[in-house]
């Protein structure tokens, strides 16, 4: 499980980063450009609650991790299958699912989550910063804002993104890679068809649960201070 966080959650550290910095560069740049300095702070935090951490982090996350660790386990353990790796753990009497699901599947999980919440940290402090060149928006101000209008449904929704949407996506590189027969030609077809599953499920599931959020009547209030 630790080899599995470090190539997925470490590795993966510096173009989250940089993608996070893009992203809350733009939304701020967005949402300030027509407030003042503290009359549009409300506004300001609810778009960067709605749109960063509810909506923007747990997905762009799930997609960097598709693209680095699902095909990467699905052509692993494919290849396992190829070389009858499986079978012998089965000889020996080793649980193939003990052994190489759940710790891909654990590590996985805690560093879509890890990941999640460097995005979001580093998207606000790259947002914070180009309001402060824009605006002078005091820090307090901005990060009062942003807490204020953090609700534990936002919270529940990001939790919920990441939690099913990391056992999702590495379930279905897991089942991919199991699913491959004696040929090396089926690997790079079980590695594409992982990626694409896992791509259509992550969208489908956030697409799900932002409905969800959205018809409770918890997000309405949000949407609309946003707009």
């Amino acid at each position: 499980m630790a080899l599995q966080v470090y190539f997925t959650a470490v590795q993966a550290i510096g173009p989250v980063v940089t993608l996070a910095l893009v992203v809350g560069l733009f939304k701020i740049v967005e949402g300030v450009s027509g407030l003042g300095a503290l009359s549009g702070a409300e506004s300001l935090g609810r778009t960067v609650t709605v749109v960063v951490l509810r909506e923007v982090a747990p997905l762009l996350t799930g997609i960097i991790v598709i693209v680095r660790s699902v095909t990467a386990i699905a052509a692993e353990i494919g290849t396992m299958r190829v070389q009858r790796e499986i079978e012998a753990l089965e000889v020996m009497g080793i649980p193939p699912m003990r052994q190489l699901v759940a710790p891909r599947l654990l590590g996985g999980l805690f560093s879509l989550f890890g990941l999640s919440v460097v995005f979001s940290a580093a998207a606000l402090v790259g947002g914070f910063a180009i309001a402060q060149l824009l605006v002078s928006l005091p820090a307090s101000v901005f990060l009062g804002a942003v807490f204020s209008a953090t609700s534990p449904v936002d919270l529940g929704a990001f939790l919920a993104k990441i939690v099913l949407g990391g056992l999702g996506i590495f379930l279905i590189a897991c089942y991919q890679g199991m699913d491959v027969g004696g040929s090396p030609t089926e690997v790079p077809i079980a590695v594409s068809k992982a990626a694409l599953h896992a791509l259509v499920y992550l969208v489908g599931l956030h697409g799900a649960v932002t409905v969800v959020v959205f018809l409770s009547g918890a997000g309405t209030s949000l949407f609309m201070g946003v707009l």
